[in-house]
């Protein structure tokens, strides 16, 4: 087999405990002065923001403060926070990947013009466009959660409010020093995570867990993917119920944001498939469910649907589970992953059907139809027709 791939990562990442404290002397050293601070109401109450404003006014760092934030962002929102960079000169994600998501937006928009929508990817070759032509405003990115990776890809999920249509954003570089859609710095905390609910504790492991697990089965693979996905998938299945249970536990929360980070990386080279094909319509329809959850509902079906296709790839992720396959065939040691996916999803309390999440029968057919023109399905590693999407839905809708 012959390789051709590029590897491009720009973004400077600092992990460690404390390492949210930094922020304030990293900026000082770009020159940087005036920051637009996005975030939500949440992290402000859980006093998240706290050392990074210290650390701001440390070193004389003006800033502003945007916190209108929430789960599954619009382009309304978006709007909403581009009225608060006047005269800014770097902005500070700090939060899930929401905040992060809005920040990077605002950060191309800025110094690009146009609105979400210009940026939108529909199809797999729209990567290769050149539509951000000028570097965004500097961003710091600083999560507090432990699922979306958003942090370290140049990836961003908006929702279309007319279409109600989760759009997906994105650039990578093209060349060297190139522009792209994403952070210039990563301050990841594990400490920053420790108030982390269980429940958002589980539906953003969860979401981590799916990228790795989407990006190594992606038909579009490379091998950076290859090596850091199975170590990804070992990461989460070792902690993320400590985490979920003991959410002190500095060691679990550590290597979930390592996991989490690492995974966000393997998105920047491997595209999704059907699981987040499905998820994505069905948390614009119904923007109350997070998105980790929307992904688990369907994610036994989805790999049910894949596993003939790819059943080799699945027994490594069986093993990277702690699955034993040693004695299994191919199929049996397959067939183990979906086993654990299964059990996972019960200890940490997730929803296991469509119907338990209160989702209308009558909406199935609009969610097929959405996922159909995601720019996930030409990379699932088996074809799917829309009959193939439509039994895969109902199955979720009674679940497991």
């Amino acid at each position: 087999m012959s390789y051709r791939f590029s590897i491009s990562f720009p973004i400077t990442v600092e992990f460690g405990n404390g390492v949210s404290k930094i922020v304030g002397n990293s900026a000082d050293k770009k020159g940087w002065k005036n920051a637009l601070i996005i975030t939500d109401k949440g992290i402000i109450n859980a006093g998240l923001i706290n050392n990074v404003i210290e650390s701001l006014n440390s070193k004389g760092i003006k800033y502003d403060l945007f916190d209108e934030v929430k789960a599954n962002p619009t382009d309304e929102i978006v709007f909403k926070a581009l009225e608060k960079v006047d005269k800014k000169d770097f902005i500070i994600a700090i939060g899930g990947g929401s905040s992060i998501d809005v920040a990077k937006v605002v950060a191309v928009i800025t110094k690009n013009g146009g609105k979400p929508q210009d940026y939108e990817i529909r199809k797999p070759e729209d990567l290769y466009e050149e539509r951000i032509k000028n570097h965004p405003l500097p961003l710091i990115a600083i999560p507090t959660t432990a699922g979306t990776g958003s942090e370290v890809d140049f990836w961003a999920v908006i929702t279309d409010t007319n279409r109600k249509f989760k759009m997906s954003l994105g650039q990578l570089p093209l060349y060297p020093g190139a522009p792209y859609l994403g952070a210039n710095l990563a301050l990841l905390d594990p400490e920053l995570t420790l108030t982390l609910p269980p429940s958002q504790t589980a539906s953003t492991g969860i979401d981590a867990l799916f990228h790795a697990i989407e990006t190594f089965t992606s038909k579009g693979n490379h091998p950076l993917v290859e090596a850091l996905a199975p170590y990804v998938i070992r990461l989460i299945f070792e902690n993320l119920t400590i985490a979920y249970k003991n959410g002190r536990n500095l060691k679990a929360r550590e290597r979930m944001l390592l996991a989490s980070s690492l995974a966000g990386i393997c998105e920047n080279y491997a595209n999704c498939g059907l699981m987040h094909a499905l998820g994505e319509p069905l948390g614009a329809l119904y923007d109350n469910l997070p998105h980790g959850i929307c992904l688990a509902v369907f994610s036994p079906h989805v790999m049910e649907f894949n596993l003939d296709q790819i059943i080799y790839k699945y027994s490594i992720i069986a093993q990277s589970m702690g699955e034993d396959i040693k004695n299994l065939g191919g199929e049996e040691a397959a067939r183990s992953a979906i086993k654990a996916i299964k059990r996972l999803i019960i200890d940490l309390g997730l929803p296991r059907s469509l119907k338990e999440l209160k989702v209308r029968r009558e909406d199935l057919n609009e969610i097929v139809k959405r996922a159909y023109s995601t720019l996930y399905i030409p990379d699932n590693p088996k074809p799917i027709s829309q009959s193939d999407l439509y039994e895969i839905v109902n199955k979720a809708y009674e679940g497991f």
